[in-house]
């Protein structure tokens, strides 16, 4: 063999080996997130296309946490999801808020800060279907049961998923209007109309459990007089959510709405406690802080049980 060829072998094999053991940090890395939730692909073709999605979301979330401290991203059930896929599956709170913001605190009629997180039902996940606006209905919808009269059953986002034709089902809709919808036909117990993550025929318009009626806030100091009261549901714009795993977060693209959540609390800096229903395994046990004033949009859209 020539002395070109040997170089040429040599120059390909150093090469290879410095590829592979770049690779095998994140390969195990991504083994591990499969094993941890259970996920299986049709084919190697989507394992490796996944895993390409994989590695760019940790690089960029790795490249996001060192620009700043207030908030972290990581890997977690959507890591190999691109945002595009994370946008059309998980997020369906359509936006049908025109309203102006008033961001100003005038008084101080509240505690200077609240944390109900713990005070309601155990934390829902919608899975793939945009039902969210399902989800913050039922939990604003449940916390003023629990707030109200110590009731705490669990209610059936199903049966405004099927049922409420205002909305569309997995394809998003209206966390206000599906309020109104249990307070005219009655809420049903979970156990009775079970969640289905999938768009079915109506079995059951009605059930047995109204609420008095729904008002909507559209200001700051009237956000944390309502949650001072009890959790109530607020639309946000949730399309960089995907890695959050803790902090306050601050860095949202739009303050135009397209997900459907419940506001928990505040904290004395005014920042929001959000309960969201993507299960505990997302953010802080299910849970999101955002900075004050109308971070996300989440002062666009403020509806409380009544």
């Amino acid at each position: 063999m020539n002395k070109a060829l040997i170089a040429l072998f040599t120059t390909v094999l150093l090469a290879t080996t410095s590829y592979l053991s770049q690779e095998d940090p994140m390969r195990t890395l991504y083994s591990e997130w499969k094993q941890q939730y259970q996920a299986r692909f049709a084919s190697q073709f989507e394992d490796e296309y996944r895993f390409e999605i994989f590695k760019q979301n940790y690089n960029y979330y790795q490249e996001e946490n060192s620009r700043q401290s207030s908030y972290k991203l990581g890997l977690n059930q959507f890591a190999t999801l691109t945002d595009e896929e994370f946008e059309s599956i998980y997020l369906g709170g359509l936006d049908d808020s025109h309203v102006q913001i008033d961001e100003t605190i005038k008084s101080y009629n509240y505690p200077e800060s609240i944390d109900w997180s713990t005070k309601l039902n155990p934390i829902k996940n919608q899975g793939q279907c945009g039902s969210c606006w399902s989800f913050s209905a039922v939990g604003a919808f449940e916390a003023y049961f629990i707030f109200t009269n110590g009731s705490n059953f669990s209610y059936s986002e199903q049966h405004l998923v099927d049922c409420d034709k205002y909305s569309y089902g997995c394809n998003g809709g209206f966390a206000g209007n599906a309020i109104d919808y249990l307070n005219r036909n009655g809420a049903i117990l979970e156990k009775n109309y079970p969640y289905a993550m999938k768009d079915q025929d109506c079995q059951k318009a009605t059930g047995d459990t109204k609420a008095k009626g729904r008002k909507t806030w559209t200001t700051a100091e009237q956000a944390y007089e309502a949650i001072a009261q009890y959790p109530i549901s607020v639309s946000v714009h949730a399309s960089n959510w995907k890695g959050y795993t803790e902090g306050v977060f601050n860095n949202c693209i739009n303050t135009s709405t397209n997900h459907a959540v419940v506001a928990v609390g505040y904290d004395k800096k005014g920042n929001w406690l959000i309960r969201n229903s993507w299960g505990t395994g997302w953010g802080l046990q299910g849970h999101i802080w955002l900075e004050s004033g109308n971070t996300c949009g989440v002062l666009r859209r403020l509806d409380q049980v009544i």
